[in-house]
């Protein structure tokens, strides 16, 4: 959609005059609503408009209105976008302030000193200077407006019932940042004036004595970004908080106020004083854990600790200890591990794989056990997967963790943004389940069914598998024989030694295509010595050649089976010793042999008949 068509569908504003504005008298807006709220205004507003619609004032409806409006802008006091729409959907938007630029602006400017609210008048001479940063005087009036609602309120002339527990509740923060901000942004940074150093130094004492924890950090920031606190008088004044409120407060705001300290402190000089803080910062970390039952959380919060401690440096002894505490929080976690399933009727499927393979000649059946499946495309996932994201947004927007047999945690997924692109890992780790889904089906109603009457009708072994792997060019010289083997064991069900024998082969295939397509898989070491590029490393710096040579869909497949933590991490699990017997006869483990078949095969479909099928013949018979 075009700026000028979206312009269009904005909703369209009639311009309220002076003449209008004189209709409801501004100077007595605090009488209708004492809120420190500018939703809560723009719902008092609204009501007014209707009422005077009602009563047939227009021009008050119309005045109402416009101040309805003005009072809906989203607030972002920390941003250089400090006013946004309040609802954006399906190419609409709610009205900002830039739609008034023009006759509206104008009248605004006109009657914003006559308005006794001071939130209000903020809020209008600021949206006035927003746009227009020529109206050095709607700033002025903008800021000191913004601090007379922040003194109001401490007089309790305002209320803000949202943060009723806080005598510096954020939305003040936000209120005296702006101020601040304005005066910036103006020129005034290093000569803002003394009622605003006033009205910040009440804010802060408010909130050193009454221990409000985030309003302290934060106007402590501002008030050192602008030279008006000192960093060793903050370092100590946030000590003594948090040391006061260490048992009391939500820990995470106790712990932000640690760290605070310790930056603070570092700023100061005071290095053994910044590293304590860090320390109890910790402490806050072991206190957030110690609130919860869970041992899955506490195992999360454990490693959060551990983490922070090795950024601090010189802490092996405390670490050593946390490790113990973690293996036994991980340990405890597998009883909180649950199953689900969901049954899916595969009889259908199994009987049509069945009858496909049933009365067929060896060749006949190789031919269609290589290509009678597929893997899935690469985009078909990536299009499901953001799909599930527009109909589960919670889920999506969550990030993953995942955990091996041991209770460890072994990968983590990013969490995917409301209107953000999703990253690439994002989209690896969600199309895991897509993929997983995929490929229990292939097993269970295509593989397995189609190996097991293949062995039923025909005893087939390493001789009739000769001709696929001596003529592939996915088998590297001097494999064809392990090849063939594990195929064999593949198709006659002895899948501990199919797994065994085709897994540990693939890097050295997928080394071997892409050195004869010209591509380089070694490393030079730091050393200057050479060793060949794992998996990992290849699908990290060879993946565009991978890609040429096997295609998208493949090299994703084999990414999500074999290389992605939290995933299958076939070639991990394998290279390890961790893949049971069990293990070896799961669904990702037979697909995966089953694959490395289907690719062996690929290159040989203008061969089939003219060499592949006369040797089987000969070889069988």
């Amino acid at each position: 959609m075009s700026e000028q068509s979206q312009k269009d569908k904005q909703p369209v504003m009639d311009v309220a005059t002076v003449d209008d504005f004189k209709h409801i008298n501004l100077s007595s807006i605090l009488a209708m609503t004492n809120t420190l709220h500018f939703h809560t205004l723009q719902d008092v507003f609204q009501r007014a408009a209707q009422a005077a619609k009602e009563s047939e004032d227009t021009a008050a409806a119309r005045a109402y209105s416009v101040l309805a409006v003005i009072c809906s802008y989203h607030f972002n006091p920390n941003r250089t976008d400090a006013f946004s729409p309040q609802m954006v959907m399906d190419g609409r938007r709610s009205l900002i302030p830039s739609d008034y630029i023009g006759e509206q602006q104008g009248v605004l400017t006109q009657v914003t000193e006559h308005i006794d609210h001071p939130l209000l008048r903020a809020r209008i001479a600021d949206s006035c200077w927003y746009t227009n940063r020529k109206l050095h005087k709607m700033a002025e009036i903008a800021s000191t407006s913004y601090l007379d609602a922040a003194n109001l309120f401490f007089t309790g002339g305002l209320l803000y019932q949202y943060e009723s527990d806080f005598d510096v509740p954020s939305k003040v923060v936000d209120l005296i940042e702006r101020a601040f901000e304005i005066y910036a942004s103006t020129g005034k940074r290093k000569s803002v004036p003394d009622y605003a150093k006033e009205t910040l130094s009440k804010a802060y004492g408010i909130a050193k004595e009454k221990l409000n924890l985030l309003a302290f950090h934060r106007l402590s920031s501002l008030g050192q970004n602008f030279g008006l606190l000192e960093w060793g008088d903050i370092a100590k004044h946030a000590e003594s908080m948090a040391i006061a409120t260490k048992d009391k407060k939500y820990a995470e705001a106790v712990k932000k106020v640690w760290l605070h300290a310790a930056y603070a402190y570092s700023r100061a000089g005071d290095k053994d004083a910044s590293t304590q803080c860090k320390v109890n910062a910790v402490d806050q970390t072991l206190r957030m854990r110690d609130a919860i039952d869970s041992s899955m959380a506490k195992a999360s919060w454990t490693r959060d600790a551990i983490g922070e401690l090795r950024s601090i440096g010189g802490m092996t002894e405390r670490i050593n200890e946390l490790k113990l505490e973690l293996q036994q929080f991980e340990e405890d976690s597998l009883s909180e591990l649950g199953e689900f399933s969901i049954p899916v009727d595969l009889t259908d499927a199994r009987q049509a794989t069945i009858e496909d393979f049933e009365g067929l000649e060896v060749h006949e059946m190789l031919y269609r056990l290589a290509f009678a499946s597929r893997p899935p495309e690469k985009i078909a996932l990536h299009k499901n997967c953001l799909q599930k994201k527009s109909k589960y947004l919670l889920s999506s927007i969550m990030g993953k963790s995942y955990s091996d047999q041991q209770g460890k945690m072994i990968a983590q997924s990013p969490s995917a943004g409301f209107g953000d692109k999703p990253s690439e890992e994002w989209f690896d780790h969600e199309s895991l389940i897509e993929v997983g889904l995929h490929y229990h089906v292939e097993t269970e109603a295509f593989i397995k069914p189609a190996c097991i009457i293949m062995t039923q009708y025909e005893c087939i072994d390493e001789r009739h598998l000769e001709p696929l792997v001596y003529h592939s060019a996915f088998v590297p010289p001097g494999h064809e024989e392990i090849f063939a083997l594990g195929f064999a064991r593949m198709i006659q069900g002895d899948m501990v030694s199919a797994v065994h024998t085709l897994i540990p082969q693939l890097e050295s295939s997928l080394r071997y295509v892409l050195t004869n397509r010209g591509a380089r898989t070694a490393k030079l070491n730091v050393d200057l010595t050479q060793e060949d590029q794992s998996l990992s490393q290849m699908y990290s710096n060879r993946k565009e050649e991978l890609e040429q040579a096997f295609g998208k869909d493949i090299t994703y497949m084999l990414h999500l089976l074999f290389n992605l933590k939290g995933g299958p991490m076939l070639r991990h699990e394998m290279a390890h010793g961790k893949l049971t017997a069990g293990n070896c006869y799961s669904a990702p483990c037979i697909y995966a042999c089953w694959l490395m078949f289907h690719i062996t095969c690929s290159p040989l479909v203008k061969l089939w008949k003219t060499h592949i099928e006369p040797a089987i013949q000969e070889a069988f018979h």
